[in-house]
């Protein structure tokens, strides 16, 4: 049910709490949406973060933690809904600023170790590298199909193999090509598609 829709009526009846008990943490439903959508990708940044760090490193790592968050995306209901509320209200007090800082920042670190093992291009800004991506992929939410993770995840692959070229050491583009299509194999096997009671 989108953001709009819901009211705290629904949210205190779903979670078996009162209104009173609500406020004492969440001044409004903003707030708690607010809290929701940084709690758990936070966690979510925190759990791919970890599973990239075993034998990747430089673009590698930065594919496939990329790759991650789109298979949470697509197989997991409260990433998926972080990720809905955050376009939803993400304008509000700051959070699209916190959030994208956050994932750029995460993004731009990987971009660093992947300049210093000569993937990506040394006058490349790894900064704007990391924000190319971030952006590349919640443009993607808006214009592929969540709802088919066979197809989102090929999108993604079209993109970021575009997006490749524009960054990366041109020697090293075949082998990152074959990287990527890879890693979109693994994917689509490991996405679980969401049934339709949660989404």
């Amino acid at each position: 049910m989108p953001y709009s829709q819901v009211n705290l009526d629904d949210i205190v009846s779903i979670a078996v709490v009162s209104k009173g008990v609500l406020y004492t943490h969440f001044r409004s439903k903003m707030a708690l949406a607010t809290a929701l959508v940084e709690h758990h990708l936070e966690v979510s940044w925190q759990l791919s973060a970890e599973r990239i760090t075993v034998g990747l490193d430089g673009l590698e790592a930065l594919i496939d933690y990329a790759y991650s968050i789109a298979v949470d995306d697509v197989s997991h209901p409260l990433t998926r809904a972080a990720f809905n509320l955050f376009e939803s209200v993400g304008r509000f007090d700051g959070l699209q600023a916190r959030v994208s800082d956050r994932w750029v920042h995460t993004f731009a670190d990987i971009a660093r170790r992947a300049v210093d093992g000569g993937d990506i291009r040394s006058d490349c800004d790894t900064e704007q590298v990391a924000r190319l991506l971030t952006s590349l992929y919640l443009g993607l939410r808006q214009t592929s199909n969540l709802d088919d993770a066979e197809q989102f995840i090929g999108d993604f692959e079209a993109v970021l193999l575009l997006a490749l070229r524009g960054f990366a050491q041109p020697d090293r583009v075949p082998y990152l090509t074959d990287f990527v299509k890879r890693r979109t194999a693994l994917a689509t096997r490991n996405a679980a598609p969401l049934g339709a009671d949660e989404l």
